[in-house]
């Protein structure tokens, strides 16, 4: 299954939280009671969010974070990108952290890299105003 790493999952936690206040600040502190996470971990997620132009920090009584961007035009995979490290693509599923030497030959590659294909879709595809309001995402 796929996973994603600790800070991703923080900082979609984040994202949903500040986007569902519209526009108003909201301390770390509170979006780490409501998941029952580290306050320390989602305040280093913040910040990062910050540096990336996701979020901006506001000082003073109120303060917290606020979202600077549309929720319906930042993806799950803006945020993985940020947080998780990017796999080379010709690294074996077999092998971890080798090349695959069978590459061009190898039918499990190939598979498994129309699957790796289809995550980065999906990931490109939902937005974090999708997650505030869901909906079936592919409709059958």
């Amino acid at each position: 299954m796929f996973k994603l790493n600790k800070s991703t999952r923080f900082a979609i936690y984040a994202m949903v939280e500040l986007a569902s206040v519209e526009g108003k600040s909201l301390p770390a502190a509170a979006i780490a009671e409501k998941y029952n996470i580290s306050e320390h971990h989602v305040a280093k997620v913040l910040q990062q969010l910050a540096k990336n132009g996701l979020v901006e920090s506001i000082r003073g009584v109120g303060g917290g974070f606020r979202i600077l961007t549309d929720p319906k035009e930042v993806t799950l995979w803006d945020l993985v990108k940020i947080f998780e490290p990017l796999s080379e693509r010709q690294n074996c599923a077999f092998q971890e952290g080798q090349e695959c030497c069978r590459l061009h030959a190898c039918n499990i590659h190939q598979v498994l890299q129309e699957i790796e294909d289809q995550i980065y879709y999906t990931l490109k595809s939902v937005t974090i105003g999708t997650l505030c309001f869901p909906k079936r995402i592919f409709e059958a």
